[in-house]
C-alpha cells in the first residue's frame, strides 16, 4: 500500500498513520488562514475510500468544524453544563463562564484530528478532534468532540475510546448514529443507561427536550 500521503506517513512500529494536515483555519482563532492541524488514524490497512473523503472534507472545512465545536460547548451552558478550568500557581480549580468561542478557545488547548477508521457512513469515515495538550477545561482525561461531516455527534471531557464505547451501548451500529447526542445527554439521569433502548429512540428521533 501507499505509505505516504500529504504529510501523513504510516509508522509499521505503531501500526498508525501519523503526521500533520493543513487545513484552512479562522485567522482570528489561530493567526494563520492554513493551520498545521496534527493527525492520527489507528489501522494498519491501506486507508478507505471514506477516510480519504473525510481528509479532504476536513483540509477543506476545518475552519467551520472548529466554529462548530467551539458554539456547542458554549451552547452546552444551557443543558447545565459549567466549566472550570485549573489554577497551576494556586492548585486549585476556578469556575469560567464564557461567553464568546474566543473564550473557549483559549482553554481548550490544541486540537488532534483522529480519524475513525472502523467507523463510517455515507462515504465519510467518523472523526473526533480530541483535546489533550494544554487542555485547561479537561486536565485528567482531555476532551473529545466527535463528528461526522459537519455534525456534531457527541461532546466528552473524555478519550475517543470512551465516547465509542458509550454510543455502542445505546446503538452498536454506527451507520444509525445521529448529530445531537450531546444535547440530550446532558438530561439524562443516570438510572437512564439501564434503558438504551429508550435513549436510542429519543436520540435517534431528535427528541432532546
Amino acid at each position: 500500500m501507499n505509505r505516504t500521503l500529504d504529510q501523513l506517513r504510516y509508522i509499521e512500529k505503531y501500526e498508525s498513520w501519523e503526521g500533520a494536515l493543513e487545513v484552512k483555519a479562522s485567522v482570528d482563532l489561530f493567526n494563520t488562514e492554513i493551520y498545521s492541524l496534527n493527525t492520527y488514524i489507528d489501522t494498519k490497512y491501506a486507508l478507505t475510500t471514506e477516510d480519504l473523503n473525510t481528509i479532504h472534507f476536513v483540509k477543506k472545512h476545518f475552519h467551520e468544524i472548529y466554529t462548530i465545536f467551539l458554539e456547542s460547548l458554549l451552547e452546552w451552558q444551557s443543558y447545565g453544563i459549567s466549566y472550570e478550568i485549573y489554577d497551576e500557581q494556586n492548585h486549585s480549580f476556578e469556575s469560567i463562564y464564557p461567553k464568546e468561542i474566543e473564550d473557549l478557545h483559549s482553554y481548550v488547548g490544541l486540537p488532534i484530528l483522529q480519524i475513525l477508521h472502523d467507523h463510517a457512513k455515507d462515504g465519510h469515515s467518523y472523526y473526533s478532534l480530541n483535546f489533550n495538550k494544554n487542555c485547561r477545561i479537561s486536565i485528567e482525561h482531555g476532551f473529545t468532540a466527535l463528528f461526522h461531516k459537519k455534525e456534531l455527534i457527541d461532546l466528552s471531557p473524555s478519550d475517543i475510546d470512551s465516547v465509542i464505547s458509550g454510543l455502542q451501548y445505546i446503538e452498536p451500529d454506527c451507520s444509525q448514529w445521529e448529530k445531537g447526542f450531546w444535547r440530550l445527554k446532558p438530561k439524562l439521569e443516570n438510572s437512564h443507561y439501564n434503558e438504551p433502548g429508550v435513549i436510542r429512540n429519543r436520540w435517534i428521533s431528535g427528541l432532546f427536550d
